[in-house]
């Protein structure tokens, strides 16, 4: 059947529709005026002229993404509000690479609360005797943006960072001044054992850690774990060993004398000295989509294991993720695999329901991040210099994917009707290549709702005499 024909028979079905409401309605009406001479039938479609254009706009947007991304590697899914306007595969599972982080996000948001704050302590065994603690703990809550004043300044410089939230750990350092401390002979002890000892999946391509794309995963991680970013980001072995020679720096600067940094775990009757507490979560959350932060999802992943069974693991946190999402109403028993929560790993499988089904829940209370911390086309994030010189232009949000043979788009766009989407592309390309292919997907979905106007899918009624 063709598109006109399909198109034909929605219109007849509507026609009948609203023949059959009025013939229900008509009748009943308690006015004893006159009886007015309808100019447009009740039966018209002119009665419902939006639906009839939404109708078209659907068919041809069907017809132009089949043409252009169909494929037995691709899957695509546009909605407008709770109706499928057009979709191919969206069942199969692909590698949706960094697009899965909304499922993070989502997940996070749910079970910590988009108020809640990381906090970095300062602990001792106990409280400063004439300025002295024997040792200073440093001990990591999982905060993933403790940063540096020099690398903050450097997110800043950057397009696809700038705006990045991060919490000072100068100024923790100042609190600790603040709070007397004048001598640790000891030194600073850095205590991540708020998580496992995993740095990297095992599964994950060797380049990911000599290339910078992620830094290794621990409770207690300053600065991404990088210990360089120019010309190139060299990474720390040991991040909560890297945190405490940062803290001793600092204080050292301020003229507090310090032993050598160490790591271990801080006793259980510590005296707080001090405390870095981040920015609220959802704010995080919203960093994290929009510079697609890899090691931020990686551990919201490991806090949502502590939270939800108290093991700070990677494997815990999805099992807590799924849980969370399938609460929420996401089918993520039909297609979803997670082997980490950055989307770097290819063993990840997602598919265009479920990411559409999970931005869709941004209209739910205390979730609205999913929606306002994707980075917008031209303007920010993983997309401030993507679709610069379209239509799309600082009016479409989306998270991107991408991996060599990955590309992915998940968004929301409003050209005249407003729509989400999804688009997860899996083949033989290169990440520019790859780029390139979702920028097409993107133009094509904004080409809704591209229909006749209702005068011309229906003529104007003949007036009555």
């Amino acid at each position: 059947m063709s598109v006109w024909q399909r198109l034909t028979a929605a219109l007849f079905a509507i026609a009948a529709v609203v023949a059959g409401v009025f013939a229900f309605t008509g009748g009943d009406s308690p006015s004893a005026a006159a009886p007015q001479v309808a100019s447009t039938p009740l039966w018209s479609v002119r009665r419902v002229p939006q639906a009839v254009v939404d109708a078209v706009g659907a068919q041809r947007l069907q017809g132009v993404l089949d043409a252009d991304l169909g494929g037995d590697e691709t899957c695509f899914l546009v909605a407008g509000g709770s109706t499928q306007l057009a979709s191919h595969n969206p069942d199969t599972p692909l590698i949706g690479a960094s697009t899965q982080k909304v499922l993070v996000a989502a997940a996070t948001l749910a079970i910590l609360g988009p108020d809640s704050h990381y906090q970095t302590k300062a602990v001792a065994p106990a409280a400063p005797a004439d300025g002295t603690v024997e040792r200073l703990f440093l001990v990591g809550g999982g905060d993933p943006v403790l940063s540096t004043n020099d690398y903050r300044d450097y997110l800043e410089s950057q397009g696809k960072t700038k705006g990045t939230v991060t919490t000072s750990l100068e100024s923790l350092a100042d609190s600790i001044v603040a709070a007397g401390v004048r001598q640790i002979p000891g030194g600073v002890v850095g205590d991540d054992s708020r998580y496992d000892e995993q740095r990297w999946i095992p599964s994950w391509k060797s380049t990911y850690r000599t290339d910078g794309e992620v830094g290794p995963v621990g409770a207690l991680t300053v600065n991404d774990g990088f210990r360089q970013w120019t010309p190139r980001k060299i990474s720390v072995d040991d991040p909560a060993l890297y945190a405490a020679n940062e803290l001793t720096r600092l204080l050292t600067d301020r003229g507090v004398q310090v032993g050598p940094a160490s790591r271990g775990v801080a006793p259980p009757d510590a005296a707080p000295i001090a405390s870095a507490e981040s920015v609220p979560l959802s704010a995080v959350v919203a960093s994290m989509l929009s510079s697609s932060d890899n090691l931020s999802a990686e551990l919201f992943t490991k806090e949502l294991g502590v939270r939800v069974s108290q093991q700070g693991t990677t494997l815990a946190g999805i099992t807590a993720i799924k849980g969370k999402l399938r609460e929420l109403g996401i089918p993520v028993d039909n297609g979803l695999t997670l082997i980490d929560g950055s989307g770097l790993d290819r063993g990840n499988r997602v598919t265009c329901r479920i990411l559409v089904a999970t931005l869709g829940l941004g209209d739910q209370p205390g979730m609205r991040t999913l929606w306002d911390g994707l980075p917008v086309a031209g303007v920010n994030g993983t997309l401030f210099d993507e679709l610069n010189d379209t239509k799309l232009a600082g009016q479409m949000r989306g998270k991107t994917g991408s991996l060599d043979g990955v590309s992915g788009l998940l968004g929301m766009v409003d050209l005249g009707r407003s729509v989400r989407f999804a688009f997860v592309d899996n083949g033989d390309f290169t990440e520019r290549e790859g780029r390139t292919l979702r920028a097409k997907a993107a133009n094509l979905i904004a080409t809704y709702p591209d229909a006749p106007k209702a005068d011309d899918l229906v003529p104007q009624p003949t007036p009555s005499r």
